[in-house]
């Protein structure tokens, strides 16, 4: 590309960027995902630090049930003075570290086989179960809650210091023994169902990401497509066309907005980050500085392989009328992938066949590399499919448009636009479309 036909790209795509952020639409828009963003990394954080939770503790043994019991005394101590409103949520057992402030509603059960069904179950968030080697183990499903870690651990230690005490005198020698023993009383976890390695953030953020760019894809895609048919109806195009190539203008078109989308994912992405790190929350922090790189390549890649079409289906319509019809195909090819790949989250061969399909894979790939199902290879081969795909279709599009823009009145069909079949045109209409569109001086 020369240099004259470089700045007039960049003039078209100044124009084009400029035009979306001055509507208030637009703004509107993109303040209130940046909000429902925000809110969805800290509200939840929010809303589990306040009050304090009811957990069912399942016990089974006698020293199981004597370290619960100890546990939802330790728990009822620290709501009360919470309730009593000291502003702290913990209470401090002497020599022992701040415990929470929960309810803890105890089972006894009968043996360890029925302390883990009522886990399994749902019917209790734990269990605290004897060992073979005398000790205790919590065991829950997939996680043990952290009020409940921290209020067994301190009953445990209190316990193993109760108990010390009272088969000992007390020398000093012996009151080191048993403190000694205290540290290391807090009972070993155990987990029925674990859940991978951040598997529950991994498809969380996936999905959060499938859905920014379908949003995005769609919405710009449309933003684009109307912008060519009003330029077309009130004739501006003309204009422009006889002062910019076709090509050119297309080109500042689809960049302009190219660039102001992926901005706005951008912007979306580190407000995501800022709100996770604000809440405290590094897993998502270390797994969003992991996979967002790749969400972005793709989403670059994905969008550049459909914002030509946009164009091309703005110009093939007549009217904006026309265009519900003209953008179907693309609604189709951008809908029916987008489920695909957002409701198929179990790694397996169908995810990763949808990932190197070029319209899935700016969905699929992305989530497999979150879930540390792929390796870095194969994001790079499946974002290499996205590109050759993308160049072939700018391709297509680029036909389409030159073909149609300066065709006026009725709507041209796909195919007539890409001169597969050549169409009749209406009575009174242009037949601009016929032969090759003049490429401006």
């Amino acid at each position: 590309m020369n240099p004259r036909a470089r700045d007039l790209v960049a003039v078209v795509a100044r124009r084009e960027i400029l035009a979306r952020v001055r509507d208030k639409t637009f703004i509107i828009s993109t303040a209130f995902v940046l909000l429902l963003i925000a809110a969805s990394v800290t509200v939840p954080l929010l809303l589990s630090g306040r009050g304090a939770p009811t957990l069912t503790l399942a016990a089974a043994g006698s020293s199981a049930t004597r370290v619960a019991s100890s546990a939802r005394d330790l728990g009822a101590a620290a709501k009360a003075e919470q309730d009593a409103g000291t502003g702290t949520r913990k209470v401090t057992p002497p020599g022992q570290a701040a415990v929470p402030a929960a309810t803890v509603d105890l089972r006894q059960v009968r043996d360890v086989a029925a302390a883990e069904a009522l886990v399994r179950s749902g019917a209790a968030a734990a269990a605290l179960v004897p060992t073979g080697e005398g000790g205790l183990q919590l065991v829950a499903q997939r996680n043990v809650p952290s009020e409940l870690e921290d209020l067994v651990g301190a009953a445990a230690a209190s316990d193993a210091v109760v108990q010390g005490l009272a088969a000992a005198g007390m020398s000093p020698a012996q009151a080191r023994a048993v403190l000694g023993n205290a540290t290391s009383a807090a009972p070993a976890e155990r987990l029925l169902d674990p859940a991978a390695r951040d598997t529950d953030l991994a498809l969380g953020s996936s999905t959060a990401f499938a859905m920014l760019f379908f949003i995005t894809v769609f919405f710009f895609g449309m933003a684009i497509a109307q912008s060519v048919v009003e330029e077309k109806q009130s004739r501006i195009v003309e204009i422009l066309v006889a002062a910019i190539p076709v090509r050119v203008l297309l080109a500042g078109k689809v960049l302009g907005n190219t660039a102001l989308a992926l901005g706005q994912i951008v912007l979306f992405v580190a407000v995501g980050l800022a709100g996770a790190s604000v809440a405290g929350q590094s897993g998502l922090v270390t797994l969003l500085l992991r996979s967002s790189p790749w969400f972005l390549l793709f989403f670059l890649l994905g969008f550049s392989m459909l914002a030509c079409l946009w164009a091309a289906a703005g110009a093939i319509a007549g009217r904006q009328e026309d265009l519900q019809a003209t953008t179907v195909p693309l609604q189709i090819l951008l809908f029916v992938p987008f489920l695909a790949a957002t409701y198929l989250y179990t790694p397996g061969p169908m995810l990763t066949s949808l990932s190197y399909l070029p319209f899935t894979a700016p969905i699929a790939m992305p989530r497999r590399l979150a879930l540390e199902d792929a390796a870095w290879w194969e994001g790079a081969l499946a974002a290499a499919g996205v590109a050759v795909t993308a160049v072939l279709f700018v391709a297509i599009a680029t036909r389409v448009y030159e073909r149609s823009l300066l065709h006026a009145g009725s709507r041209v069909s796909w195919l007539s636009a890409l001169g597969v079949r050549r169409e009749v045109p209406a009575e009174g209409a242009s037949e601009t479309s016929d032969g090759p569109v003049p490429q401006g001086v």
